[in-house]
């Protein structure tokens, strides 16, 4: 997985700054580990000069996880969805996808069952929740690389999990067609506009008429991606999560 250093490092050689989303069931933050792939993160999110505008991690699991690790993060401004969140509201992790421009995807954040080779733990995304990330992933116009990591073809049984890579290679794809038919933001008759009132701030939504997806309107008049939940919040004069998180980044 530390192989998502050098994808990060395509962008940082064009000085590109750029949003990444990991998602594992561990946060490899382990500075004092001589092992790269448990501490590649640190070098990724700390080494300068530093390209990352944004990080996200989907997935982690909280008995594997220190803390402070978590605190540290946040103090960044940054997020991370725990696996029982992430999997409850799985389509609130379509816009964080939407709005990366690297993802990299860990087998072993996926159930031992769904991808044998990677024995981390019985918990993890199902086969078809981690092919429904993937098939987010495939629709986002802004992504520009993926990548698909941890499988250990020595410990695969019966080349499952291999199977289960492939699949969601497939649904990656599937996610493709539907970004190709995705109108441009400035082709305002391409959506429905919404406007709002909320704790005395006023902002707007908009819905795809194509796919249905909704953006939400920040105060420097940029969209963010967001999902339906966002717009009925607003609707009842609370502070959208999203939209708190994304002005704290300002």
């Amino acid at each position: 997985h530390d192989l998502t250093l050098a994808q990060y490092e395509a962008y940082a050689s064009k000085e590109r700054i750029i949003e990444a989303t990991i998602v594992d069931a561990l946060i490899d933050l382990y500075e004092e580990d001589g092992v790269p792939s448990h501490h590649f993160l640190m070098e990724m999110l700390t080494n300068q000069p530093n390209f990352i505008r944004h990080y996200n991690h989907i997935g982690f699991q909280s008995y594997f996880i220190h803390p402070r690790m978590l605190e540290t993060l946040d103090k960044l401004r940054f997020d991370c969805y725990r696996l029982g969140m992430a999997r409850e509201n799985l389509e609130d992790m379509e816009p964080v996808i939407r709005h990366s421009d690297m993802m990299s995807f860990d087998m072993c954040a996926l159930q031992a069952s769904a991808a044998p080779a990677c024995r981390l733990s019985p918990n993890g995304f199902t086969g078809e929740e981690a092919c429904t990330l993937m098939q987010y992933a495939g629709m986002s116009e802004k992504l520009s690389s993926i990548g698909i990591y941890g499988y250990r073809s020595e410990t695969d049984r019966d080349d499952l999990t291999a199977i289960q890579a492939a699949q969601m290679i497939w649904y990656f794809i599937d996610g493709f067609s539907v970004r190709k038919r995705e109108a441009s933001l400035k082709e305002k008759d391409a959506f429905l506009e919404f406007h709002v009132s909320f704790t005395d701030l006023q902002t707007s939504f908009l819905k795809s008429k194509r796919t249905s997806r909704w953006w939400m309107q920040l105060p420097d008049k940029k969209y963010i991606p967001c999902t339906y939940k966002d717009y009925l919040a607003a609707g009842k004069n609370e502070i959208p999560e999203r939209w708190l998180r994304a002005q704290e980044r300002l």
